[in-house]
């Protein structure tokens, strides 16, 4: 399989969009934009037909750098909002009990003006609900030791008030 097959996958998107939308220019952007536009039973072939003009790449492999390369170009990069999105996750998901995607509709609701790559912001926040609760975990051991700890002059006068004074043998 060639490195540089997916320099192509731009102009056979279109190629297959030309079908729905005749006046589709070549324009990244537009070919992202008239994909989305495209009702999604109208959308199944389009990977088959892209790997089908390629030779030698997998459908499967097409979808995958679709998906998870060549679509982030249009979108905003959630990382600057990491802080925000460990918040929201706290307060929606872990206080509230929602799922994931109503913490990613108050998202993106905060940011009508932005515009995110859904998937990518579906990772993000799964990661940020994993990373919480592995934090809530790891404090909630803490706190529970924190609770039985005891020092040797308190274990040594707990045995005297119980009457084990012959256990202490030094």
């Amino acid at each position: 399989m060639s490195s540089d097959w997916h320099l192509q996958v731009p102009q056979l998107l279109q190629q297959f969009l030309l079908r729905f939308y005749p006046d589709l220019s070549s324009e990244p952007a537009e070919v992202h934009r008239a994909f989305n536009d495209l009702k999604v039973p109208l959308r199944r072939g389009i990977f088959e037909f892209v790997a089908s003009q390629l030779q030698r790449v997998a459908p499967a492999d097409v979808k995958n750098y679709y998906h998870n390369t060549w679509v982030k170009q249009f979108s905003e990069s959630p990382a600057p909002y990491r802080s925000e999105i460990q918040e929201l996750v706290r307060e929606v998901v872990v206080v509230r009990g929602e799922e994931v995607r109503e913490a990613i509709q108050v998202f993106v609701a905060r940011h009508p003006e932005k515009q995110f790559n859904l998937r990518q912001l579906q990772q993000v926040f799964n990661i940020a609900k994993y990373r919480t609760k592995a934090e809530d975990a790891s404090e909630a051991r803490t706190e529970g030791s924190e609770g039985f700890s005891v020092s040797i002059d308190q274990c040594l006068l707990f045995q005297t008030a119980c009457g084990m004074q012959e256990l202490l043998v030094f």
